[in-house]
């Protein structure tokens, strides 16, 4: 076994090239100890400094005969030996005497050609008025003329505030620690219900016959479809309102008052007379059709009145871009989250509609109502899967199935319907009214997913946000957002598989459901844990930013990125002591927060 490790590890050490000689090298540790340097003096400040330049001459490339060269200027003599330079290796020489004692500056080059300068090295003048400074520079560039030298000495420095590195600092640290936070606040709201279906010990307990799953399969599509289409026309309709606003406030009005009038009649037929459950029923479909239009319609004017705050507040113009944006999220998500929900009523309605007929028939006939459904219910499900994998391209499969959704059906007709035909006939082979551990399934796959997305670096889903929604902190917020579900949803679910389920079958006992017993005993229990991750999460996504911000995801990281291919270290420095303090102060703002909750 040793002798294995000893072999594992030579050729690791192989295959990853690790050369202890390289970090030795003279310029590697210049080059270093040179960036080091720049980074340990952050560009905090402004300087009101009062300078002094004395000019030098150096050649690329060193003619055939090398020489040195010396200055005298005012009381002050350079000595630059040699005054040329051929390549990046080559090191000069530059001693000076004369200057002001105990002063500092540094030498500059302005390369032939350009519009800028190049700082080359600090300088320190020791008591005595003299230095000496051996350094090399970062490139060559050949020219016929000699190219200047600056020996810049600060005789006088005051600080008169902070700089405009230190000021851009503050900005991107707030957008940063504000872009993590509607990252984690979005992406808790999202892994907390999936945590509970990611949880083995409340997943197991969920079964049904096959009847009531497919029953379920063909409603909930049905159902889904029905609630996005109803209310991407309302969304329609209400767009209407934005040419006049009273007209829309006059609307939003009527339907509120209508909705709770509805609500009302609803409420005293079903708890006043049984025997109206339809038109109880129908009133609150019709309460929902209206509540659905008043938010629509809410939407619609907030995105009038935010429009107009933001132009009339001035400096607090962003309180009417709030209002903008959130409004705008209304006709964004509400026909997927109408949908979404009309979906989870169909599995609902499914159910109890397949576990009633499996139940009030006699064992042939539930096995052939379940053989029927299963073919209708797969047929369905493989379409789906089908448009999902086709509009995905996976592996490369719209390259060998048609482009249209008919030519598709038309295509996979026959395979699909011979899959659900055997699904059906095995269907025949088990009782009816056994019940498969539909949970285990649903947990089996929400698991998957959150693998998933864990497994991809949130600097690749940056990538990804930045093509779809272009630069900025919007494109961070949405990788992070997504990385905090699969990560919260993992830690989410652990802790609820943690629990002590005592409390859980005391209730269940009761004769509590399912849902109450989440709601009492599942609950108390993950709340002190799942407040500690989100703030740990918020911490975590801090950080992530910066990342995120190289590949143009905003926050401080971008401006941090930009300072460093620039080689503008004393900048780049700041964004890093920003980082630095914000982290620390997190951690102390969550360590804080668990303690009080513990």
């Amino acid at each position: 076994m040793v002798i294995g490790l000893v072999l594992l590890y030579a050729y690791a050490i192989d295959v990853t090239n690790v050369d202890l000689q390289e970090p030795l090298e003279p310029q590697r540790q210049n080059n270093l100890v040179e960036m080091l340097r720049e980074l340990a003096r952050p560009d905090i400040f402004a300087h009101d400094t009062e300078t002094r330049s004395t000019a030098l001459s150096i050649r690329m490339p060193c003619p055939e005969e090398v020489r040195g060269s010396q200055i005298s200027l005012e009381g002050r003599q350079l000595t630059f030996t040699p005054n040329c330079v051929t390549t990046t290796q080559d090191f000069v020489t530059l001693e000076g005497q004369g200057f002001q004692p105990n002063a500092t500056g540094y030498i500059r080059w302005i390369p032939i050609g350009s519009t800028t300068t190049r700082r080359l090295i600090e300088i320190r003048i020791d008591r005595n008025g003299n230095f000496t400074s051996r350094f090399t520079f970062p490139d060559v560039r050949p020219s016929e003329e000699p190219q200047r030298l600056d020996v810049v000495e600060i005789t006088a420095q005051r600080i008169v505030g902070l700089s405009d590195t230190a000021i851009l600092a503050l900005e991107k640290i707030v957008e940063t620690v504000l872009m993590a936070l509607i990252a984690s606040t979005i992406g808790t709201l999202i892994a907390i219900p999936v945590s509970f279906m990611a949880a083995r010990n409340l997943m197991a307990d969920v079964k049904s016959p096959l009847a009531a799953v497919m029953f379920s399969m063909i409603i909930a599509p049905i159902l889904a479809g029905a609630g996005w289409w109803v209310t991407a026309r309302l969304i329609q309709l209400a767009a209407l309102v934005r040419e006049n606003p009273w007209l829309g406030l006059g609307s939003l009005l009527v339907t509120v008052a209508l909705t709770v009038v509805a609500l009302r009649l609803s409420a005293n037929i079903l708890l006043n007379d049984s025997s109206q459950d339809r038109a109880g029923s129908a009133l609150i479909g019709l309460a929902s059709v209206l509540g659905l239009l008043s938010l629509v319609l809410l939407g619609q004017l907030g995105l009038v009145a935010g429009a107009w705050l933001e132009s009339q507040l001035g400096v607090f113009g962003f309180i009417g871009n709030f209002i903008f944006v959130m409004s705008d999220l209304i006709p964004l998500l509400l026909p997927l989250a109408v949908g979404f929900i009309a979906a989870l009523a169909g599995i609902n309605v499914g159910s109890k509609i397949g576990q009633n007929a499996v139940l009030r028939t006699s064992e042939s006939n539930a096995r052939i109502l379940t053989a029927v459904v299963t073919v209708v219910g797969t047929t369905i499900l493989l379409f789906l899967l089908i448009y999902a994998l086709t509009w995905i391209n996976l592996l490369g499969i719209r390259d060998y199935v048609p482009n249209t959704l008919a030519g598709q059906v038309r295509s996979l007709g026959i395979p699909v319907a011979v899959i659900s035909i055997l699904a059906a006939l095995l269907s025949l082979r088990t009782e009816a009214r056994r019940e498969i551990p539909i949970g285990l399934t649903i947990y089996t796959a929400t698991r998957s997913t959150l693998n998933a997305l864990r497994s991809i670096e949130p600097i690749m889903m940056g990538f990804v946000f930045v093509i779809w929604v272009g630069l900025g902190p919007f494109a961070g917020i949405m990788a992070l957002m997504l990385h905090s579900v699969a990560d919260l949803g993992k830690l989410f679910s652990e802790q609820v598989e943690d629990i002590d389920d005592g409390p859980r079958e005391a209730i269940r006992a009761t004769g509590a459901n399912d849902v109450q017993s989440v709601v009492y005993a599942v609950i108390p229990q993950i709340t002190p844990h799942y407040i500690a991750y989100i703030f740990y999460r918020w911490d975590i996504n801090v950080r992530l930013s910066t990342i995120i911000g190289f590949v143009g995801g905003g926050g401080i990281g971008f401006v941090l990125q930009q300072f460093l291919n620039q080689l503008r270290y004393p900048q780049a420095s700041v964004m890093i002591v920003a980082i630095a303090i914000v982290v620390a102060a997190l951690d102390f703002v969550s360590s804080s927060v668990r303690t009080r909750i513990r």
